[in-house]
């Protein structure tokens, strides 16, 4: 979510309208009472409230997650429809329909009640769209994607010689890393994978370390820890392709990112993947939970640099065309059109 805002408060949204970003992260310290909590959480209910009196009257557009921070943010929808104010409720997250069914079943209700609440629910591609339906009958739900800016083309996609992978995304099960790890283990073509982010699970790093030596893939596989800001962009320039293998997703913006650059992708048929990357058009897209088909379309980019150039060139096309940072504004502007007051 982090990365959304911060493409779109560099886009022409912030031009298009009056745009003001409300923090709602965490500032307390890990070791704060339950009170402090409480308080900081009144506070910021407080300062929220006080926003929605503004005039002209806002529109309240809210990014929201699995887990408590879904009914935290709740409670801030709650109090924008207490001012009449249009709510714009926009869901991220890999696993939010897993959320939704494993919770207790007032929550469920709950959660379906506050879904309706909102003048629209902003999902993240057609897939996810049908999943909530499902889940929120009755909620109004439109289907807006993600958007990156256009960066500079990478600048070696089809060179000759030994490929590096770019993997970006935190260290988990759920980004299919120990996959990545077994494909490495099986492929018959020589390539190399670099995997930059943090840890989803604790001790992931350290396990992933132990896994390549154990598989005997150390010479194939860096850990480089969490890369950002310019030398991502100077470390997925360098790239030949991009890989994630995960089991589950929704519109990852690591994806688009390496689109936009121009690289070839190999990702699982999981969440709007699938929907992004056309079948041998952008890239290779193979079953979820498969090492064995993931090893197979490494093996084939690496020996086809010509076949990485043509899926990376449509790939930062198709990019520009559906997924630019200034696609998603366009989508987010016809959204607020559609709210009563809005319009004026």
């Amino acid at each position: 979510m982090a990365s959304v805002l911060g493409a779109l408060h560099a886009s022409s949204l912030a031009q298009r309208v009056d745009l003001a970003l409300f923090e709602t992260g965490k500032t307390t310290s890990q070791g704060r009472s339950l009170w402090q909590a409480l308080a900081t959480r009144l506070r910021l209910m407080a300062a929220w409230w006080r926003l929605l009196g503004a005039r002209p009257a806002p529109v309240a557009h809210i990014h929201t997650c699995s887990g408590l921070t879904f009914f935290l943010d709740g409670l801030l929808l709650v109090l924008s429809r207490l001012r009449n104010t249009p709510v714009v409720l926009h869901i991220h997250g890999a696993r939010f329909d897993d959320f939704i069914d494993g919770l207790p079943p007032p929550l469920r209700w709950l959660a379906a009640w506050l879904g309706r609440r909102a003048a629209t629910v902003i999902v993240l591609s057609v897939e996810w769209q049908s999943r909530m339906a499902k889940r929120w009958p009755g909620a109004r739900l439109q289907v807006v994607g993600n958007g990156v800016a256009l960066p500079l083309p990478a600048n070696g996609v089809a060179r000759a010689g030994l490929p590096t992978y770019a993997f970006l995304g935190n260290l988990g099960r759920r980004k299919g890393v120990h996959l990545l790890l077994q494909a490495a283990a099986l492929a018959r073509e020589p390539w190399r994978v670099e995997l930059a982010g943090g840890e989803e699970e604790p001790g992931a790093a350290a396990w992933a370390q132990a896994e390549t030596k154990r598989l005997g893939v150390a010479a194939r596989v860096a850990l480089l820890g969490p890369v950002t800001g310019d030398a991502k962009q100077q470390w997925l320039s360098a790239a030949q392709g991009f890989v994630l293998p995960s089991l589950a997703e929704g519109l990852p913006m690591a994806l688009l990112e390496a689109m936009a650059m121009g690289l070839p992708s190999v990702v699982s048929a999981v969440g709007a993947m699938p929907e992004v990357v056309r079948q041998r058009v952008d890239g290779l897209v193979v079953p979820a939970d498969d090492a064995p088909a993931l090893a197979r379309a490494l093996d084939e980019l690496a020996r086809d640099p010509a076949l990485r150039g043509a899926l990376g060139a449509s790939a930062r096309t198709r990019c520009n065309a559906l997924y630019g940072i200034e696609h998603m504004v366009d989508g987010l502007l016809g959204v607020y059109a559609q709210l009563p007051r809005a319009r004026a």
